[in-house]
């Protein structure tokens, strides 16, 4: 579809369908069926095109609240809920139901619209996809809650009044979505902005991905029995997307800029790694915030992803950064020598010139860690607020390639051949030598981090997984169906200090940034201080932003982070039904641990 007439169909069928797509968290709330009468809209194909031409998809490009960064947005849901700040009575949330109710409303009348049985059957199978998307997010914060297959009226008391069904009837309910989506939804991707098949499968691989993991780490739901099933239907429905052909790791420009301009570019239309994305656009107003929102604003990255990249040694054999002598105390300037490539086009590098200045950029120390270049385009116009209008993945090749990996080694599988057409040809993206299973050096970091995992290539495969999907909203929801809280828990490092004082960030050994335990005892001389920024670990006699691990050097820590961090185990898996909601259902039992 041309991408105008995309947009002014999407906003013909949004005033159509306007008072049905309004969003009320309230589970009683009433709504309108629609603003125009089912009977006289859903009569042709035209029609069902319009309606789901109202289904929106965005992409995500943070990583709140995980391991990845040094502190978090204090405004963020997640970070509330580790600090012990959501209770019953305090939260909000419980679904937006109007959205629900929209493509229940669509699936209760697409029998009456004539035309072709097949084209019918991709717009059904559009609905049922976005409303598995829907149930699995509920799933995901609430364990278990009622299953709609139909829109809901003021009469229908019984079912708006029901309990909440077991976590298996609605997985199994959202994996029939699943199922007939895959089935039914046309190949067609258009310009790779239009869902197809492809991208049902995609999400059919990344839902059951989720679920196989959490109910095999999840021993208190006591289905780990039941785990199996949903891993295999994982690694199917990837390799359906492997096998189609169509598909390829994205390797324009070469190991050093490749990885990078999937999110910085113009023209992900043509790259065969995209299998969906969202077309952003500076003539239609159409705009994104995240050059802006990821780089140096309220975070920094931690050590623990920056050790998470390989080091290439002399004979170009990666090896785990753990493993190079000295790391732990290396400087900004040194740990990003003989890095994977991927490093440097993710995490701010000495010398790094933001877009419209000519000078090295000075990392915020306050932040802790290192700024993230990932969605940073070379335009000083699109790196302020919400300007930028560079195309942004929703689904990628790789990710469906890092699934097909994990599954198979989660199911205990996993080949040379499985890592060689899947985590091996993302490595190839950037030079990085192919992993051999057999070969894999043991990795101290990786072992601390995820203890229940005795499987090296499986270790791997989760490290590769934390590196090439960094910043597009998968890690808290990895560590959480993994099952380690303690990684989120954990207060995270961020850049190391040797001593305090004077030292170089731009790589050109002249310093510029300057850490003093006070302002008093700043020993720079006044004439000579305009060279520096400075930061100070006390101020006015109490303590400052940071503080660094061994007081006088080590890694940056934030200090406002340290005992904050309370995730109870099992109990914060999981989200509280909040109180008013019981009250209009008293049916409604309240979570599992709350």
């Amino acid at each position: 579809m041309n991408k105008y007439k995309k947009y002014i169909l999407a906003g013909a069928a949004t005033c159509l369908m306007l008072v049905q797509t309004g969003c009320n968290d309230s589970f009683l709330e009433r709504y309108p069926i629609v603003s125009i009468s089912p009977e006289a809209f859903f009569k042709n194909i035209t029609d069902l095109e319009l309606y789901t031409n109202t289904y929106t998809l965005s992409p995500s490009y943070s990583d709140y609240v995980s391991d990845n960064y040094t502190t978090y947005s204090n405004t963020h849901a997640n970070n509330n809920m580790i600090r012990g700040n959501v209770t019953p009575s305090t939260c909000g949330g419980w679904g937006d139901w109007g959205t629900l109710r929209k493509y229940n409303i669509f699936l209760d009348n697409v029998h009456k619209a004539s035309g072709s049985p097949e084209k019918i059957a991709h717009y059904i199978g559009l609905t049922r996809l976005m409303r598995a998307r829907w149930y699995y997010e509920q799933v995901k914060w609430y364990n278990t809650l009622p299953w709609y297959s139909h829109a809901l009226t003021d009469t229908d008391m019984e079912m708006l009044y029901k309990s909440r069904d077991s976590r298996e009837l609605v997985v199994d309910s959202i994996m029939a979505d699943l199922d007939y989506a895959s089935a039914n939804v046309s190949v067609d991707m258009g310009n790779r902005t239009i869902m197809s098949k492809w991208y049902a499968l995609a999400t059919q691989a990344r839902i059951c991905l989720h679920e196989g993991t959490y109910r095999k780490y999840h021993d208190e739901l006591n289905l780990q029995n039941t785990a199996t099933r949903f891993l295999e239907k994982a690694a199917e429905a990837a390799s359906k997307v492997m096998e189609s052909g169509l598909f390829e790791i994205d390797k324009t420009g070469g190991t050093d800029v490749a990885y990078q301009s999937l999110f910085t570019g113009y023209s992900l239309d043509k790259s065969k790694e995209i299998i969906l994305f969202k077309d952003y656009d500076n003539e239609l107003r159409i705009k994104h915030g995240a050059p802006n929102e990821s780089f140096n604003w309220i975070t920094g990255f931690s050590r623990s992803l920056m050790e998470s990249y390989e080091y290439l040694d002399a004979d170009g054999n990666a090896i785990p950064f753990s493993q190079v002598e000295g790391h732990e105390t290396m400087g900004y300037v040194d740990i990003f020598k003989n890095r994977d490539p991927r490093m440097k086009q993710t995490l701010m590098y000495p010398g790094y010139k933001k877009p419209g200045v000519s000078t090295a950029y000075i990392p915020n120390i306050d932040l802790g860690g290192y700024p993230c270049i990932k969605y940073m385009v070379n335009d000083p116009a699109q790196i302020v607020s919400t300007m930028a209008y560079t195309d942004l993945p929703i689904c990628r090749y790789a990710e469906v390639l890092l699934i097909y990996a994990e599954a198979k080694a989660e199911l205990g599988r996993l080949t040379q051949d499985d890592m060689d057409k899947s985590v091996n040809l993302i490595r190839a993206r950037v030079g990085m030598p192919r992993i051999v299973i057999a070969n894999i050096v043991d990795d101290p970091n990786l072992r601390v981090q995820y203890p229940k995992v005795t499987d090296k290539a499986l270790l791997q495969i989760r490290r590769e997984r934390r590196i090439e999907l960094v910043n597009e909203n998968f890690r808290w929801d990895d560590l959480i169906r993994w099952k380690e809280a303690h990684l989120i828990r954990d207060v995270q490092h961020g850049i190391y200090i040797n001593k305090l004082g004077v030292f170089d960030v731009t790589g050109d050994g002249i310093p510029d940034v300057g850490i003093f335990k006070n302002a008093e005892s700043n020993t720079i001389p006044e004439a000579d201080r305009s060279k520096y920024t400075f930061y100070y670990l006390e101020k006015g006699g109490k303590p400052g932003t940071v503080s660094l691990s061994e007081g006088d050097h080590g890694y940056i820590v934030i200090n406002s982070e340290i005992g904050n961090r309370k995730f109870e185990e099992p109990k914060f898996y999981y989200w509280p039904l909040p109180e008013q909601q019981r009250a209009l259902n008293p049916a409604l039992e309240e979570t599992i641990f709350w």
